[in-house]
């Protein structure tokens, strides 16, 4: 869900959302202390699906598309992965450099985008997390599938469009009222026609939900997390809608693409 930029400087020669993008994020990296923290809490359902969706990882060059401060880099080269993660925001490069150096594991950062990256060699795999609601599927999907070997996989955890009750509230709530906004102005959740741009741009989807988020998204938003009771019921509410199957209602889902291919 997005938040209002303020006042940004975008780098010289970045234009359109790709600057806004850039201009926001290079405003908003966490510090080091908080990234060293989220680390040493480890991945979240959603994030622990993606990354074991791409095992094995020990020694497989693998892309972290988007990696912003690069905690999920971190997870990536803890799990044996040859890391590089690649972001349009210099500024959260670098906090992702000081985190790896910190925690004192190897991986390489490129401050670029996406048209510019690559140096000949394909991928074993590529990660993202909340990245690919931030781009155009249509352009960035058959970019990011000609970067990968065929048969290899690459698993992103997303923010999805299928609820109708949170696509009304994004549209009419978010905002308003006190409920505060996350993330840029430019990104927005994926919908149907962005998964069928997906799965023709690389052959393959599979889309996994490990844990629903509904009414834990309305325990966010509307309560802040304030009360422990609260987010406990939220949870419970979620885990038995998921248990009645109707897990593509989850806001957060997990995307597992495979390249076709020889």
């Amino acid at each position: 869900m997005s938040q209002e930029p303020g006042n940004v400087n975008i780098r010289p020669g970045t234009t359109g959302a790709e600057g806004r993008e850039q201009a926001f994020w290079d405003e908003h990296v966490p510090s080091l202390a908080d990234c060293v923290f989220e680390y040493g809490l480890g991945p979240d359902a959603h994030t622990t699906a993606a990354l074991d969706a791409l095992e094995p990882l020990s020694g497989c060059r693998v892309l972290d598309f988007a990696c912003g401060p690069g905690v999920t880099s971190a997870w990536l080269a803890a799990r044996g992965a040859e890391v590089v993660g690649m972001d349009v925001s210099a500024q959260s490069i670098e906090r992702a450099r000081e985190l790896c150096e910190r925690l004192g594991l190897s991986a390489r950062f490129v401050a670029t985008s996406l048209d510019s990256f690559g140096d000949g060699t394909s991928l074993d795999g590529i990660f993202g997390r909340f990245a690919l609601h931030h781009v155009d599927c249509a352009v960035v999907g058959p970019m990011l599938a000609r970067l990968l070997q065929p048969r290899r996989r690459a698993a992103f955890v997303e923010t999805m469009d299928a609820n109708p009750a949170l696509r009304l509230a994004r549209r009419h709530l978010v905002g308003r009222f006190g409920i505060p906004r996350f993330g840029t102005l430019d990104e927005h959740p994926l919908t149907g026609a962005d998964l069928d741009t997906l799965r023709k741009s690389f052959g393959t989807l599979r889309v996994e939900v490990p844990q629903m988020t509904f009414l834990r998204i309305a325990d966010r938003q509307l309560l802040r997390r304030r009360s422990a009771l609260a987010s406990r019921l939220a949870g419970a509410c979620d885990d038995w809608l998921l248990h009645l199957g109707l897990g593509s209602w989850s806001y957060h889902q997990v995307l597992v693409l495979t390249r076709d291919g020889e």
